[in-house]
């Protein structure tokens, strides 16, 4: 199986901020990403250099809410921004999602999970797609916008990192192994949404994010982050 032709537009981090002030007190966030001048840069299992994550507690699962083993890198299809950008109303530029990797050729429905990238010196794996949480919504000004954007499957995907290595900023990934089950990002992403019902023969796949397998296997899961999806 051959599998997509993806470039590198841009590498973005961003290291814990407050992003937003509540009743309740301040949000803290690393979503605000910015693109790197660097040519190259480190990947270690956890991180990118000069990336963090702000709410690393621990799910249910026993996986983090945010980074973590399973959810180091999070890639995002620029061929989306136009949409997003009609979608808000303003420009996008790369990082703004949030995503560590800006790239193109490939969106939800060309990507297995399970895929192993050579990315540089580094190999990386797909597990799962993204759930865009409340704080997207916070960046992008409507809490509304994040149910469409779930609804039209404009998520992206996150990756674990099986070697570190030196990165690159720009140019080629590889996709060195597709996964024999041929689950898509974009299939994930929709069983997850289909909150009513259970999906364990997905969820034995072992590839599949901590996270990820246990939302399978919760019916009437909440989506929103336990903030309401509306403005």
């Amino acid at each position: 199986m051959t599998g997509p032709t993806i470039s590198v537009l841009s590498v973005n981090v961003a290291l814990p901020a407050p992003l937003h002030e509540w009743e309740g007190g301040e949000v803290i966030s690393a979503i605000d990403k910015r693109p790197v001048e660097a040519t190259t840069l480190m990947l270690d299992r956890l991180n990118l250099a000069g990336d963090r994550q702000a709410d690393t507690r621990l799910t249910s699962a026993g996986a983090q809410v945010h980074g973590g083993l399973d959810q180091a890198v999070y890639a995002f299809p620029s061929e989306h921004f136009p949409r997003i950008e009609s979608l808000i109303g303003r420009p996008v530029h790369p990082g703004f999602m949030g995503e560590n990797v800006t790239v193109s050729g490939a969106r939800e429905d060309d990507v297995f999970i399970g895929d192993v990238w050579e990315w540089g010196e580094a190999r990386l794996q797909v597990t799962s797609p993204r759930g865009p949480c409340y704080k997207l919504g916070i960046r992008i000004g409507r809490q509304a916008a994040r149910t469409v954007i779930r609804d039209e499957g404009l998520v992206g995907w996150y990756l674990r990192v099986l070697e570190p290595g030196l990165v690159p900023v720009a140019g080629p990934i590889s996709v060195v192994e597709r996964h024999p089950a041929g689950v898509t990002v974009g299939a994930a992403h929709r069983a997850k949404q289909d909150r009513d019902r259970v999906f364990p023969e997905l969820a034995a796949l072992d590839v599949m994010s901590v996270n990820l397998r246990a939302q399978l296997l919760r019916a009437h899961r909440d989506l929103t982050g336990g903030v309401p999806e509306e403005d």
